[in-house]
C-alpha cells in the first residue's frame, strides 16, 4: 500500500495546473521504480539543408554564428551551429513528450528572427550566459527555465538543425491548454530521484522512502524522458518498420521569456498564417518507394490502410501481426504486372490465412473513374465492417484510392464532415486523397435519392467559354438566367476568349451567347435542338450515382469548365446523403459482397 499526501500545487506557464504528491512506500515496487500506463508517442523531426553561417550586426544586436567545422569552445556535430544573441532572445521553446526542447516560434522583429539563422524546429542542445562555467547541457524543463530567468546580457546557444523543413502545421494541432499531461489525466509514479528535475525536493514531513507522483512530464529529467519514450519497446521491430511513424508527438508545454508572453509570434520570417500558406504552396508530392515493401497505418481497431501487398510474407504480417481478416484491394491487374506482383500467389496466401480478398480495380490517377466507383467502394467497406472483419484497405501507393474510400465511408456512412474525415485519416496516414472526386461522388449520391431535383445552395461552379473570333460585346443567356430574360455579361480574358462563371445545382441546362446583339451557340460545346428547331448549347451539371457502374464512360468534350463546390452540407442534404448511404448498403449482398 502507498500513502500519498499533497506536497504542492503549482501552475504551469500556460495556466494549467500540475500536482506533486509526496508519499511513503510501504510495499514493493518493480525494479525500475515506475508504475504507469503511459502511451508512447514519437516525435519525427526532419531537417533543412546545412547552410554556411555568418557574422553580422543588426540594430545593435550582436549575432555570431559558427559552423561546426570552425573551432569552438564546445564540440559540435555536423548539424549543429552556435549563435550569440542579446537578451531578450525572442524565442519560444516547446518541450515534446520525448524530451526534446526545440524552437516553437520566433518573436516578430526579435533578436533571434533578425539573425535569419535560427529556424523553427531547431533543437536546443547547449546554452551559456557568458559565465565561467561555459556551456550547460539543456536536458529538461528546469534547465531551460533557469536559463530564461536571466533578463539581460548576451548568451550563446548551440542548436541542432534537422534534416528537412519542420512541419509547422503540426504545431497548430497541438493546443497547449489541452495537453493531457497538464490536466492531471496521465501520471508517472517514481521513487527514483534521478528521473525528476533537479530543483524538486521531497517534503520534510514525509516518512519512509520519499517519491513523487508527477502529473506533468516537464518536471522530469533525461532518464524520465527516456522511460516515457520506451513504453512500447515490446513492439516487434518488424511491425515498427512497416508502420508509418506519426508526424509529431504531443507537446508537453511551451516556454518563453516572461516579458515576451504577449509578443506577436511568427515562424521564420512570416506571420503564422503566411508561413502555413507558403508551406502549402511549396509542399511536394508524396513519393512511393516500392523497395520499402508494404507500409500501413492503423485508422481504427477494425481498419488499416496502406500500400500494396507485395509478397506472401506481407500476407503473414497482416494475419499474424495485425489480425487482418479481409483485404479490400483497388489495384488493377495491369498495375500488379507493372510492379511485378504475383496476384495469384497473394490470393492463395490469403486463402491459407483465412483472409477474404476482394479485388475491385479503380484506375490510378483517374479522378473520374474514382468518382464513379467510390460509392461501391464505400459500400463494400461498410459491408465488411458490418460482418465484424478487420480490414486492410489498399491500392498501389496507399496515397489516394484507399484513403479516399475510408474518407468517403466516414463522410457518408458515419455522418462526419468531409473536412474532419479528411483530417482524421491524413493525420494518421501520409496520403493525399482526391477531395474533388469525393465531393463529386457526394453530390452524385444525393442526386440518386433526389431524382435530379435539388433546391439547396449551388453544388457546382460552371465557367462558360466563348471563343468566337468576332465580337467585343458578349453575354450569356439560358435556363439559369431568369428563364433567358436576364443576360450575364461575359468577361474578356484576352484574344477572342470570353468567360462567365455561374454557380448551379445539378441538372441539365440549355444556353446561348449573345455576341454583338446576335444570338449564337458555341461550336466547342454540345448542342441540342429545341421544339422550335433552334440550336442551343446544352450542359449536364453533375450526375446520378450508380451502385456499381459496369463501365465508366468519360464525359463529352466541352469547352465549358465545371468545378465541384465543397461546402458544409445543409440538414436536408445530410438526410438525403444518409438515405443514399442506406440504399447503397442494402444494394450489396452481405453474403457474396456483390450487387444483388
Amino acid at each position: 500500500m502507498v500513502s500519498l499526501q499533497l506536497s504542492s500545487c503549482c501552475s504551469a506557464s500556460n495556466g494549467s495546473s500540475f500536482f506533486l504528491y509526496n508519499f511513503s512506500r510501504n510495499s514493493s515496487i518493480d525494479n525500475n521504480g515506475f508504475s504507469s500506463n503511459l502511451k508512447k508517442s514519437k516525435l519525427g523531426f526532419d531537417g533543412a539543408e546545412k547552410k554556411l553561417c555568418f557574422i553580422s550586426k543588426k540594430n545593435k544586436t550582436s549575432v555570431f554564428a559558427m559552423a561546426s567545422n570552425v573551432p569552438s569552445p564546445s564540440k559540435m556535430n555536423l548539424n549543429e551551429y552556435m549563435v550569440i544573441l542579446d537578451k531578450p532572445l525572442g524565442i519560444r521553446f516547446a518541450i515534446s513528450v520525448d524530451g526534446k526542447i526545440f524552437v516553437h516560434a520566433l518573436k516578430k522583429g526579435g533578436n533571434a528572427e533578425k539573425t535569419r539563422i535560427v529556424l523553427v524546429g531547431d533543437t536546443l542542445k547547449k546554452a551559456s550566459n557568458g559565465s565561467a562555467d561555459g556551456f550547460v547541457q539543456i536536458k529538461n524543463y528546469s534547465d531551460i527555465q533557469k536559463f530564461l530567468k536571466e533578463e539581460k546580457g548576451s548568451c550563446s546557444l548551440v542548436l541542432e538543425r534537422p534534416f528537412a523543413p519542420f512541419p509547422v502545421q503540426q504545431l497548430l494541432n497541438a493546443s497547449v491548454d489541452d495537453m493531457s499531461f497538464n490536466k492531471g489525466r496521465v501520471s508517472l509514479v517514481s521513487w527514483n530521484q534521478t528521473v525528476l528535475a533537479s530543483y524538486l525536493e521531497p517534503s520534510s514531513g514525509s516518512k519512509g522512502n520519499s517519491g513523487f507522483a508527477v502529473f506533468s512530464p516537464k518536471l522530469l529529467a533525461a532518464p524520465g524522458w527516456k522511460y516515457l519514450n520506451n513504453q512500447d519497446a515490446q513492439v516487434s521491430s518488424r511491425r515498427q518498420s512497416n508502420f508509418f511513424a506519426p508526424p509529431i508527438s504531443q507537446l508537453v508545454c511551451v516556454v518563453s521569456e516572461e516579458e515576451l508572453e504577449e509578443a506577436e509570434w511568427a515562424h521564420g520570417s512570416f506571420p503564422l498564417e503566411e508561413y502555413i500558406k507558403a508551406l502549402d504552396r511549396s509542399k511536394g508530392e508524396l513519393y512511393y518507394n516500392h523497395s520499402l515493401g508494404m507500409r500501413y497505418s492503423k485508422i481504427t481497431e477494425q481498419l488499416y490502410v496502406g500500400s500494396c501487398i507485395q509478397t506472401e510474407a506481407d500476407v503473414e504480417t497482416l494475419a499474424n501481426d495485425l489480425g487482418v481478416t479481409a483485404v479490400l484491394n483497388f489495384q488493377s491487374p495491369n498495375e500488379c504486372a507493372n510492379w511485378g506482383i504475383n496476384s495469384e500467389s497473394i490470393n492463395d496466401a490469403c486463402r491459407r490465412s483465412n483472409i477474404l480478398m476482394i479485388n475491385y480495380p479503380v484506375r490510378d490517377v483517374d479522378s473520374f473513374d474514382l468518382r464513379k466507383k467510390l460509392p461501391f467502394c464505400a459500400g463494400l467497406l461498410l459491408r465488411l465492417l458490418k460482418k465484424n472483419l478487420r480490414i486492410f484497405v489498399t491500392c498501389t501507393t496507399g496515397f489516394d484510392r484507399s484513403p479516399a474510400c475510408i474518407v468517403a465511408y466516414l463522410h457518408w456512412m458515419q455522418d462526419t464532415a468531409l473536412q474532419d474525415a479528411y483530417n482524421f485519416v491524413a493525420g494518421l496516414h501520409p496520403c493525399r486523397p482526391n477531395r474533388p472526386a469525393i465531393v463529386w461522388a457526394t453530390w452524385d449520391l444525393i442526386a440518386m435519392v433526389e431524382k435530379d431535383r435539388h433546391d439547396g445552395p449551388p453544388t457546382h461552379a460552371v465557367t462558360f467559354v466563348w471563343s468566337g473570333r468576332e465580337g467585343e460585346d458578349v453575354s450569356l443567356v439560358g435556363d439559369f438566367t431568369g428563364n433567358w430574360k436576364e443576360p450575364v455579361k461575359a468577361v474578356h480574358m484576352g484574344g477572342p476568349k470570353y468567360e462567365a462563371e455561374i454557380k448551379l445545382n445539378q441538372g441539365k441546362y440549355c444556353y446561348k451567347f449573345i455576341v454583338n446583339g446576335n444570338w449564337r451557340h458555341s461550336t466547342g460545346s454540345p448542342t441540342v435542338s429545341d421544339e422550335h428547331g433552334n440550336l442551343n448549347n446544352v450542359i449536364v451539371v453533375g450526375d446520378t450515382a450508380s451502385i456499381r457502374p459496369a463501365t465508366v464512360q468519360q464525359q463529352t468534350k466541352d469547352s465549358s469548365v465545371v468545378k465541384v463546390i465543397e461546402r458544409p452540407l445543409t440538414e436536408y442534404e445530410r438526410v438525403m446523403l444518409a438515405k443514399a448511404a442506406r440504399c447503397l448498403a442494402f444494394s450489396i449482398c452481405p453474403i457474396r459482397l456483390a450487387p444483388k
